[in-house]
């Protein structure tokens, strides 16, 4: 089976030579993703054996990703490795992700990084990883260990049946595609080392990031389940309405309705909004089937 390595990068010339001549050991072609570096990475990656793919400007996370599987998969890839340029993962440990997509035990691995951290990570980064990693395991029902991690590798069947969207990362999006459309996802424990220069370059600070990887799983879980996206808010908005109305109508039996008028609203809206919710749950589902 053919391997190809993609590395996405941004201004990443002190690392990327190390990191692309140590995975092209474990791999038959190297592509380098360069999304609008501003130094060197387009040339000492060129000189350090790989083949460069230039977004001309920067285009974020999410597109360079996306354009990197798909110059793989035309490049006759059966299976992908994704891998940082910063040298944070260790490219001699590629086998341990490949091999279960060899043995047809898994269609994507993941390296899980949380079990060997090789350095302190700082306390939000560390908690947000694990928070994140829950929430996936919540929606997918998959045993995801760590759902963060930039080091994994796919089998290519799998992007016949999912599309990355998200211009931001790709991450969670590609995580929950993956499990909803039934393809096989496993952990690996890998070593994951501070980096030796500079900060990550690829992404903004943790709370953006957090921010723009919310949105993307809400919209991710919206189109593969909207019957429970719009519906079980709807089933709430309707309860609460109705849990209102009994008090304001007790309340009218000894009292009557005087000074009650904006709760008789605020019960009124909570029950419409909750319906046409629900209405909007079947719809968009039958849409989807």
């Amino acid at each position: 089976m053919k391997t190809i390595a993609i590395i996405p990068a941004y201004n990443e010339e002190s690392t990327i030579e190390k990191v692309i001549k140590e995975t092209s050991i474990f791999v038959g072609e190297v592509l380098v993703i360069n999304d609008g570096s501003k130094d060197r990475t387009i040339e000492i990656a060129r000189n350090a054996g790989a083949t460069v793919i230039d977004n001309i400007v920067n285009r974020g996370l999410g597109k360079t990703i996306k354009r990197g599987y798909a110059e793989a998969i035309k490049r006759g890839a059966d299976i992908v490795v994704q891998i940082d340029a910063d040298g944070q993962y260790d490219p001699q440990e590629i086998p341990k992700l490949t091999q279960p997509i060899l043995d047809n035990k898994a269609d994507l691995v993941l390296g899980t990084r949380l079990e060997n951290l090789k350095y302190e990570m700082p306390w939000l980064k560390r908690k947000g990883n694990k928070a994140f990693t829950w929430l996936l395991r919540r929606l997918t029902g998959a045993d995801i260990k760590d759902g963060q991690t930039g080091f994994r590798a796919t089998r290519k069947e799998v992007f016949e049946t999912i599309e990355i969207e998200g211009d931001f990362t790709y991450t969670q999006e590609m995580i929950v595609k993956t499990a909803k459309e039934g393809w096989r996802i496993a952990n690996v424990p890998i070593n994951f080392y501070q980096r030796s220069v500079g900060e990550s370059r690829l992404m903004s600070g943790p709370l953006s990031y957090a921010w723009r990887a919310w949105i993307i799983i809400l919209r991710t879980v919206r189109d593969y389940d909207p019957l429970s996206f719009f519906g079980i808010p709807g089933i709430i908005f309707i309860i609460t309405g109705i849990i209102f109305g009994t008090v304001f109508v007790y309340k009218y039996a000894l009292v009557g309705f005087i000074g009650h008028t904006p709760a008789v609203i605020l019960t009124s809206l909570l029950i419409i909004v909750g319906v046409q919710m629900i209405f909007m749950a079947l719809m968009a589902d039958m849409m989807r089937k």
